[in-house]
């Protein structure tokens, strides 16, 4: 039963609403501050539009077009959560009984210690098409669209799927990592009398998936003079302390490293690092370290490696350091190597090794040795740090000290690693210098 509607109250009498003057204009928006306004705070965005190429491949029987492609590409490209979506057309119908997608990651290691092996960590399949048995004609083109997800199940653990990578790219020679995915297209067919079924047929695609992710805020924007910084904004460094040991029976201090880097310690591919580095020490552990004395009673017998030793000049070093170790057959492999070489000038402008009258007193006999410079990852790093139950990459901001004069030095070799995280995107957009999608 429908409500009824109300009878109107005989003895109300209605009016007219009250008269309303228009609406004063919206004021102009821009998105850029004006004259007396600040940002003080914004969200980055990706100023790069959406792909609209479209990447086709086909085969005999199966043709596959995948949408949101870049123009030209070698490969199709993916991210974090993309829908994979496109059409499969078939050149010939008769007897298809099903049409499926698989998407697959696979992992390839090698290396002299285990030998080599190839597994398979991930899949998901996804039907597109399948006979219900009445005899139904198969269409010829089938639309399809999917969510890739972004985790896997890695013995029994969640992680995140790792990107595409090939360690085979990169200075190591004698290990492979390779990480990769594919999308499989497969057609099953029934067969003739004789075969029940024919073998099925597949079309595959090697395809990138690179999850994109920004550090969580910008670099320090103009970080020297470093000691100006410092005190005004001591909030945007980290600082990393390490000592460089000496040898048993000497009369030499050691000398405290301390290296500062931007707080956040996670940077974009494109960032260019930062970082100050200050070693500390007595005077007589700093000239040790800058040019030892040669004791006179001390005989010159020696190769011709120790004698050069006796005339190189110390070495410091920071750079980028990747670790790429995995697990194979049981046996564990680890690789380092150099992704980026920082650039050091000696602090006050002008100082130069080994000399040691540039060096600031702190009193008590106490100087330091100063280096401010900048560090950034070579233009052939991609990728960032990933892990899997097989396979971890890890990267690193490293000190390395080496003594003038190795061999009669008090000091041995100081090396100290502290990790960090290289990501795809700079925290701010740069119109100049847009990454890769």
């Amino acid at each position: 039963m429908p409500f009824p509607f109300l009878p109107l109250c005989p003895n109300k009498t209605t009016h007219d609403p009250p008269a309303y003057s228009p609406s004063a204009a919206a004021p102009t928006y821009s998105v850029s501050p004006g004259p007396s306004e600040q940002i003080l705070a914004a969200t980055a965005r990706s100023r790069r539009p959406r792909p609209t190429g479209v990447f086709v491949r086909s085969n005999s029987l199966i043709t596959i077009a995948l949408r949101d492609q870049e123009e030209d590409a070698a490969q199709p490209s993916y991210g974090r959560n993309n829908a994979v979506g496109g059409d499969i057309s078939l050149s010939c119908t008769q007897g298809v009984h099903s049409v499926h997608i698989r998407v697959e990651g696979r992992l390839r290691l090698a290396s002299l210690e285990g030998g080599s092996a190839d597994y398979s960590f991930f899949h998901v399949s996804h039907d597109v098409w399948k006979s219900n048995g009445g005899g139904g004609t198969c269409p010829s083109m089938f639309p399809f669209e999917f969510v890739l997800p972004d985790v896997f199940m890695d013995n029994g653990h969640l992680r995140p799927l790792p990107p595409t990578y090939d360690i085979a790219h990169t200075d190591s020679t004698d290990i492979r990592a390779q990480c990769s995915y594919l999308i499989k297209v497969i057609v099953q067919r029934k067969g003739s009398k004789l075969a029940l079924w024919k073998p099925p047929k597949k079309l595959t695609i090697p395809f990138v998936y690179r999850p994109r992710t920004r550090p969580p805020q910008p670099i320090i924007p103009s970080p020297f003079p470093f000691l100006s910084t410092v005190k005004s904004s001591p909030e945007e460094w980290f600082q990393i302390t390490s000592t460089m040991p000496t040898r048993v029976k000497t009369n030499i201090e050691p000398i405290d490293c301390h290296l500062f880097i931007p707080i956040v310690q996670t940077f974009a591919f494109t960032d260019t690092i930062p970082f100050y580095l200050q070693l500390i020490a007595p005077s007589k552990s700093l000239q040790a370290f800058l040019s030892p004395s040669i004791p006179a009673d001390t005989k010159l017998k020696r190769s011709k490696s120790t004698a050069s030793d006796i005339t190189t000049r110390p070495i410091v070093r920071v750079y980028l350091l990747r670790q790429v170790t995995f697990i194979l057959r049981g046996q564990l492999a680890t690789r380092k190597f150099s992704i980026g070489e920082g650039t050091l000038r000696a602090l006050p402008p002008g100082a130069s090794l080994p000399s040691l009258l540039r060096s600031q007193p702190l009193g008590d006999g106490i100087s330091t040795l100063d280096y401010e410079g900048e560090v950034h990852p070579n233009s052939n790093i991609t990728v960032g740090q990933f892990g899997m139950s097989r396979l971890q990459v890890r990267d690193f901001i490293t000190m390395y000290l080496a003594p003038s004069n190795q061999y009669m030095s008090p000091f041995y070799v100081h090396q100290h690693s502290h990790p960090i995280r290289l990501v795809t995107d700079p925290s701010t957009d740069n119109p100049d210098c847009e990454a890769h999608q």
